[in-house]
């Protein structure tokens, strides 16, 4: 995987599954996500579990209470931070996987997650400006552009340098697919929305909340990567040339 530091993008030139299926590509994800799971835990622990419990830290120090607004927007912005850093590293690693039958290492991973880290937050930040823009008006063109721009991510980690129009190239990929998206997006964001309600909402209250608090979170933060495995499988379902999948393991 050396050629890809070299090179500036991730080769695809192993079999993909064309995605014609959101409830296969949903079983598909988790048979992916469970295999590999201790490389997404390993990854994403890394980098969460660290800067999360600096961030409680530093909210204690400010006298920052852990259930109000400041604290809730300071998460979710450490989220954009932290996720920019580790989806890329985490497509870096399955890529591998998909390859050569074993993930990339986790220093390595982290290694193109850091070299993509810049274009990836700037192109989060443009896709949830564009998201909340277009939710402001309507809850459904909210929708629309979320399915739309759903790929943006992908891109940045595979494509790379190869690419530089990245939400225009996500509005090209998802045209014809917008629904198997929103499909496979709605139970994983349900999911996601009812573990972060009751995780962290339990643990607010606590007088040991804060520790507790990031390590929760950070707990979230890879079963969160499920949504990145099925992102990537859709991916890899429009944009690379239709030939037999091997079976994931």
């Amino acid at each position: 995987m050396d050629r890809a530091f070299r090179q500036g993008h991730l080769e695809i030139d192993f079999p993909t599954e064309p995605f014609h299926s959101a409830f296969r590509l949903l079983v598909r994800s988790a048979v992916l996500f469970f295999a590999n799971l201790r490389f997404l835990a390993a990854v994403t622990l890394l980098v969460y579990l660290p800067a999360k419990l600096a961030l409680q830290f530093v909210l204690y120090v400010l006298d920052v209470p852990t259930s109000g607004m400041v604290s809730y927007l300071a998460l979710d912005l450490s989220d954009l931070f932290l996720s920019a850093l580790v989806i890329p590293a985490v497509i870096y690693g399955l890529v591998a996987k998909f390859r050569g039958g074993q993930t990339a290492p986790v220093r390595e991973s982290l290694r193109w997650g850091r070299r993509q880290w810049g274009k990836t937050l700037w192109n989060m930040f443009k896709v949830e400006v564009t998201v909340a823009l277009w939710a402001a008006l309507l809850l459904i063109p909210g929708l629309v552009a979320m399915v739309r721009l759903i790929f943006t991510d992908a891109i940045v980690a595979i494509e790379a340098d190869r690419e530089t129009e990245v939400l225009a190239r996500s509005r090209v990929l998802s045209k014809g697919h917008g629904w198997r998206i929103f499909l496979v997006m709605l139970p994983l964001m349900a999911a996601g929305l009812v573990g972060t309600f009751l995780i962290l909402g339990a643990f607010e209250d606590a007088a040991y909340s804060r520790v507790v608090m990031a390590l929760a979170d950070s707990v979230l933060s890879v079963a969160g990567q499920w949504t990145t495995v099925a992102v990537l499988l859709m991916y890899l379902g429009v944009a690379s040339p239709a030939t037999p999948a091997k079976p994931l393991r």
